[in-house]
């Protein structure tokens, strides 16, 4: 909308003058990261850097140098651009790969040239110095497992080839490569990645000794390097852990650290939403459980599924009162309003969630979440009022012999959300999990065909209505989500056993009974007053459901 546009619906009294902010970043941002251009100058530059390692001091001439690092630098793109496309067209993506294989073959060579010059080191000190857990664990525990494993290919051929040609080190960065994406492909805490570099270092001490670089040595000699290649492991575990925030922040990449983070309850939103809205609080806290679950069942993220869960709703901030969960049976105020309105107040969670999510600089993920677990699906209840109203129109006009023009038009388009449907695996499974839990509670008392029934129906009836079609969920994964759900819903629904209501009898009932009013209570009584147990028989079945 342009300036003079808006000026004019303004003056108008027909908009407000402010602007919503937009749900996507910088437009710098994006093109930098898309384009073309600053892609192929990614790899120019590491074509050119890694020249330069493999020319530091080598035996052989420049250029040939120069042509092997070239093919080299061919051989990855090609396997990049056809098995990882979505790293292949990150910007930001490539260079952080790109630049922690740069890291290992940079140190790689200064070691080595470092145990030329050492009588006692020589070759076998690579096994020890070099850091190899450094560049795979950085690129698994950001990108994850298949850029790790890239990673670990890249490294170890530039490594093997412009380094020393040697085929041990070759093997060597492989085997501890493969042990180090192992190790950090689904971290939950710092410390695992500090025993995965640990790990690390004593693969590749076993690898010297395979290779028989430390089996002639002293045992005095063998137990030093033994020793150095764990706190080498160690050192880099360290190092990974303390770079991670900062890499994060600069590649704009999310990892499982950062979702465990914002899973504290303590955010300044979840506060708000349980002290203003504690109908759903509650009801976030139910869909996060639901929603952990099933993307455990089938491998999808199951700690950003409950941090998007947390946050979904956060747009009934605006108006709690207008949702069913808030509502405390004082009266319906759904009900002084015509359908069309309702629906919009309803509809409005989403972007008014949008909003505050932006201006409390959540991650995009949970922004995701919060636009799309609705999809573009109808809001069924109002849409079904505002057509019985409709229908009642046209019977009052058929009565009076009106003309059916007399009858307010209908839009569709009104009772539906802005979209758009989810796009990944874990919007969808967001999805699936709010809107089973939402009509879980309207079960009296449910039973265990109620609850698979309605599961049923629900994730099918969501599937039918086409709003799964973009979020890359198979019908196998979409079975075994419903699985989860129906288990789930039954383990939180579960009923309790009723306990027998016992009648006192005519003496118990006798000394219960004060003797007159202000007269001191008798001993038994007392006694249960002053520990603050009750002798109330109706009150024992709700103390004791309690305990």
């Amino acid at each position: 909308m342009s300036f003079f546009e808006r000026w004019r619906l303004m003056r108008k009294g027909l908009a407000c003058g402010r602007s919503r902010k937009a749900a996507s970043g910088p437009k710098w941002r994006e093109r930098l990261e898309k384009d073309q251009r600053v892609r192929g100058l990614l790899f120019l530059l590491f074509t050119a850097l890694g020249i330069a390692c493999g020319s530091w001091s080598h035996s052989h001439p420049t250029y040939s140098v120069a042509l092997l690092t070239v093919v080299l630098s061919a051989g990855i793109l090609i396997p990049m651009r056809i098995g990882l496309p979505e790293l292949f067209q990150s910007n930001s993506k490539l260079a952080l790969v790109l630049a922690a294989v740069l890291l290992h073959l940079f140190v790689g060579k200064a070691i080595y040239l470092w145990s030329m010059h050492q009588p006692g080191a020589e070759f076998g000190a690579l096994y020890f110095y070099v850091p190899t857990a450094l560049a795979p664990l950085l690129t698994t525990a950001l990108l994850g497992a298949f850029s790790g494993l890239f990673t670990v290919f890249a490294s170890s051929l530039f490594s093997a080839v412009l380094i020393s040609q040697s085929i041990p080190l070759l093997v060597n960065n492989l085997v501890s490569g493969f042990v180090g994406v192992y190790m950090t492909q689904r971290v939950r805490r710092r410390r695992d990645v500090i025993q995965a570099g640990m790990a690390v270092g004593v693969v590749s001490l076993a690898c010297a000794m395979a290779f028989g670089y430390v089996g002639e040595t002293e045992s005095d000699v063998l137990i030093a390097q033994g020793a150095w290649s764990v706190i080498e492991g160690f050192a880099a575990g360290v190092l990974v852990n303390a770079i991670l925030p900062f890499l994060e922040e600069l590649f704009c990449v999310n990892t499982d650290f950062t979702w465990i983070e914002l899973s504290d309850l303590n955010h300044p939103l979840l506060r708000r939403l349980a002290s203003e809205a504690p109908g759903t609080y509650h009801h976030s806290l139910m869909v996060a459980n639901l929603a952990e679950a099933a993307a455990q069942t089938v491998g999808a993220n199951s700690a950003l599924c409950r941090v998007m869960a947390y946050f979904h709703d956060v747009g009934k901030l605006v108006n709690p009162q207008y949702f069913a969960e808030n509502i405390d049976g004082e009266g319906n105020p759904h009900d002084r309003l015509s359908p069309s309105l309702s629906a919009l107040v309803i509809v409005s969670h989403v972007k008014d969630g949008m909003e505050l999510a932006q201006r409390h600089h959540l991650r995009r993920p949970i922004l995701d979440g919060i636009e799309q677990h609705h999809g573009d699906s109808l809001v069924y209840y109002f849409y079904q009022r505002a057509l019985r109203t409709i229908e009642d129109c046209k019977a009052g006009v058929r009565i009076l012999g009106a003309s059916e023009k007399d009858v307010p038009g209908f839009d569709e388009s009104q009772f539906r959300y802005p979209g758009p449907k989810p796009q990944s695996r874990e919007t969808g499974i967001l999805m699936l999990a709010d809107i089973v839990e939402s009509a879980s509670r309207s079960l009296e008392r449910p039973t265990t065909q109620q609850i698979e029934q309605m599961v049923c129906e629900l994730v099918w009836r969501k599937l039918a209505d086409h709003q799964l079609d973009e979020c890359n969920l198979t019908l196998k994964e979409l079975r075994s989500i419903e699985d989860s759900l129906r288990f789930s819903l039954k383990t939180m629904l579960h009923s309790r056993l009723r306990y027998p209501q016992r009648k006192p009898d005519d003496a118990e009932a006798l000394r219960l009974q004060p003797s007159a009013a202000g007269a001191p209570l008798p001993s038994g009584l007392a006694t249960s007053v002053a520990d603050g147990s009750s002798t109330d028989p109706d009150a024992r079945p709700a103390l004791a459901a309690e305990h």
